[in-house]
């Protein structure tokens, strides 16, 4: 019951805090940037070795060679008289890092919203998605269609309407680029996998608080209890989280 609690007052800070990021200081977003440092890394992850000798001369064969694979990869940026703590963002299913980037529709999204309020900000794809594509495991992917799913998941409405008063644009070209947005896995998606490479990033960065979306909720919540650290205890914040998956 207690976790319950919790979870609940988690969402409903997290949606407060959504809430309150939309409504203020309008207009802001024609101010220029300031960026102090940014740069990308990875986090995490497994290394394997094939038997045998590598053989320069035969590079296609994997005698020998290595593999790395199963890591998080990062994107971040830090603006000038950065807050204290940076925000760790961890997008959800069929996503990579771009769901916190420019909208479908052109807006800014959370990663300038929060750079303009001071804060560093750190964008993920997790293990098996995005740019930390290299799996550890063999998967099979399939060109199977399934945009109107996504456009459903995403509450935007029950294909082909749209629910009255949702705020995405309507347009051919905002739907296009919302379906270009997905992501697949290339591996089986892992909770200990995923939740060890975002505990990664943290032991790396230090205490920062975390941002998930939807499908990340379940391995965020992992992480934090994996992280016996204060690194993400200083913040945890759950957007449309689910908590419990395989």
């Amino acid at each position: 019951m207690n976790m319950a609690r919790n979870l609940l007052a988690l969402a409903m800070a997290g949606m407060l805090a959504a809430c309150a990021v939309s409504s203020s200081e309008p207009g802001n977003n024609s101010a220029p940037l300031t960026i102090q440092k940014q740069g990308s890394f990875t986090a995490g992850g497994e290394m394997i070795t094939a038997p045998g000798t590598f053989n320069p001369r035969k590079p296609m064969q994997p005698d020998g060679q290595t593999y790395h694979g199963d890591h998080a990869y990062v994107f971040y940026q830090v603006p000038v008289n950065a807050r204290k703590l940076p925000i760790v963002m961890w997008h959800g299913a069929g996503q990579f890092s771009r769901t916190w980037e420019t909208t479908a529709d052109g807006r800014e999204g959370f990663q300038n919203i929060f750079l303009r309020r001071r804060f560093g900000v750190y964008l993920i794809d997790q293990p098996r998605r995005g740019d930390a594509g290299r799996s550890m495991v063999e998967a099979t992917l399939k060109p199977t269609p399934d945009e109107q799913l996504w456009f459903n998941q995403f509450r935007i409405g029950l294909w082909p309407e749209y629910f009255n008063g949702v705020q995405v644009a309507r347009d051919p070209g905002t739907r296009e680029q919302f379906f270009r947005a997905m992501t697949p896995n290339t591996g089986p998606f892992d909770m200990n996998v995923i939740s060890d490479g975002v505990s990664a990033i943290f032991d790396k960065i230090g205490p920062g608080i975390l941002f998930t979306h939807s499908q990340a909720g379940g391995p965020g919540w992992l992480t934090v209890i994996k992280n016996e650290k204060p690194a993400i205890k200083a913040g945890f914040f759950l957007f449309n989280g689910i908590a419990r998956q395989r």
